[in-house]
């Protein structure tokens, strides 16, 4: 695929992006996010924490009833989930049972986030289970509700802390890119807690979605919002791809009218 198809889709997905925030943030109080800590932790918990492959709809929905029977309790968070979710635990991978979850401060975090100070938030979101991906994707996010993507300085190393890798990100950059050229920077993928693989992936999609003039959040957001909802396959997402034509994939969300998630459910 040549460079000009290239920044086509990309700048696709970037207008894709804003469906994706539509949906998913629009419900999002980002003045309550910066002050109050109950609803940040809840938020964090039902939303992001928990958006991995075979973790139960359950836990994210125990942590909430935990988090919000923590007023006049003696007991401790883990304490409180245990008693809402009584299937398995998972505790070497829930962040609820991990002890540094008390400690965890989302208005905090809104704070860093707001100045761009982007790592040492990432670096605080250090709980069980909360890889790269989880909290890349949180901190995306928050970076969009907060409408701090200014405070980034068009930086691409500090994109990579906002940047998740999953499955459809995965695809959708091999279809797009074919082998993805070695990233070399200061930082190592273990500083961001990447594979060589997804550091290269996260590291092509920031390089080149900023040569394109658009938002690397943006284009991560559209593609997750696109491969899953109107997708959800692997070889016809590689057929639409690789033909690297913007109408083409128009032509596809077009199809799932009236079933793609257009607007906050709740909240």
């Amino acid at each position: 695929m040549t460079q000009s198809h290239i920044q086509n889709v990309l700048r696709w997905f970037d207008r894709c992006g804003g469906k994706y925030v539509e949906a998913y943030l629009g419900h999002v109080d980002a003045k309550r996010l910066a002050a109050d800590r109950q609803y940040g932790l809840k938020l964090f918990l039902f939303t992001w924490a928990f958006e991995r492959a075979g973790a139960p709809r359950g836990y994210r929905i125990a942590a909430v009833k935990a988090v919000s029977s923590l007023d006049g309790s003696r007991r401790h968070l883990s304490q409180l989930f245990k008693a809402f979710y009584r299937g398995k635990l998972n505790p070497n991978a829930n962040p609820v049972l991990d002890p540094r979850i008390g400690v965890l401060d989302v208005p905090a975090l809104v704070q860093l986030v707001g100045t761009g100070a982007l790592d040492e938030a990432f670096n605080r979101l250090a709980l069980r289970g909360v890889g790269h991906k989880l909290r890349a994707f949180f901190l995306r996010d928050l970076v969009t509700v907060l409408k701090a993507e200014p405070k980034l300085n068009i930086d691409a190393e500090s994109y990579l802390w906002c940047q998740p890798v999953d499955v459809w990100v995965r695809m959708a950059a091999t279809d797009l890119y074919g082998t993805l050229p070695p990233a070399n920077l200061p930082r190592t993928a273990r500083a961001y807690r990447l594979s060589r693989t997804d550091f290269a992936t996260a590291w092509t999609i920031v390089q080149t979605s900023l040569e394109a003039g658009v938002s690397p959040l943006r284009v991560n957001q559209g593609i997750w919002y696109f491969s899953s909802n109107a997708v959800a396959d692997q070889a016809r997402l590689r057929s639409l791809l690789r033909r690297g034509d913007p109408d083409q994939l128009d032509a596809e969300l077009a199809l799932m009218e009236g079933f793609l998630p257009a607007r906050p459910m709740w909240g």
